[in-house]
């Protein structure tokens, strides 16, 4: 007898494979849930702390722009300090970790499941860096060097005071039109040096 593919039985659906298909998207979809209630968990705890933390960073003076409180609701929800500190939920969900980044990588600074105390531990780096901020405007100046000439105190006339201000716009023009120059010229002794 010759098979044609007329004759040819069709398979029986696995019924088993259809039910472990099943299976598995109902565990994705738990799994799913589960993970945006976790999500949902950390959010709302990092929304307490930002409530402690209120308006008391607003009593920043208004030149400082250093903090800016943001929750950011990503994969990872973090709630913002600064541009380098932040605060994320631990991996039991409960924990505040107050972190920051450093040039040698991430930072822990504090962990509590306490948002009174991490709050605390946020103003008090808060005020640290306001006052690194102001010693850094002291010790850079405003950039004018006054220089006396001390060496004839016995003299009738006073030394004159030399005072040298940062340049403004038409520096800063000058500078670069004499640095384009100074390209040019080195452009073409180096074009008439190499070329024969």
């Amino acid at each position: 007898m010759e098979h044609t593919e007329d004759n040819v039985p069709a398979p029986a659906p696995d019924s088993r494979l259809k039910e472990a298909i099943h299976r598995a998207r109902e565990a994705q979809a738990e799994r799913t849930d589960v993970q945006s209630d976790m999500r949902g968990a950390e959010i709302a705890r990092l929304e307490v702390l930002f409530g402690n933390l209120g308006e008391s960073l607003n009593v920043v003076p208004p030149d400082n722009d250093m903090f800016e409180i943001v929750l950011s609701k990503g994969n990872r929800p973090r709630l913002w300090i600064d541009m380098l500190a932040f605060v994320v939920m631990g991996r039991d969900r409960r924990t505040y970790r107050f972190m920051r980044d450093t040039r040698d990588g991430r930072q822990v600074l504090f962990e509590s499941t306490d948002p009174e105390t991490v709050s605390a531990r946020i103003h008090d780096y808060a005020a640290h860096r306001i006052i690194e901020r102001e010693k850094a405007l002291e010790a850079a100046g405003d950039f004018a060097v006054v220089a006396e000439d001390t060496e004839s105190e016995d003299s009738a006339d006073t030394a004159p005071v030399v005072s040298v201000s940062r340049g403004g716009f038409g520096s800063a023009i000058a500078s670069f039109i004499l640095g384009v120059v100074a390209g040019i010229v080195l452009l073409l002794a180096y074009g008439y040096v190499q070329i024969p």
